[in-house]
């Protein structure tokens, strides 16, 4: 993945939180966006992505909406392939 190529993905990560925080908490539609996001976050950054699935835990739909998981999940794969700062070489 090029840096290029790496913060576009994470730019889009951003918008999922956004729309996570702004339509997700609507109940039963905000169930919905998760599970697509999941989707769509496995397809961006491979199985890391699924991480985003927690957010179905919280059937009241408003306590995950201020934990940006998809943006989140985006800087831990930026450090993890040495896109991002501070990670060592080994």
């Amino acid at each position: 993945m090029t840096r290029n190529g790496y913060f576009w993905r994470l730019a889009f990560s951003i918008v999922i939180d956004l729309l996570d925080l702004t339509l997700g908490r609507i109940p039963l539609f905000g169930a919905v966006t998760e599970g697509v996001g999941a989707v769509v976050l496995f397809g961006l950054w491979g199985p890391t992505g699924l991480a985003y699935l927690w957010e179905l835990a919280d059937f009241t739909e408003q306590a995950d909406a201020f934990i940006p998981t998809a943006t989140l999940i985006a800087l831990f794969v930026g450090w993890r392939e040495g896109i991002l700062p501070g990670k060592r070489a080994s």
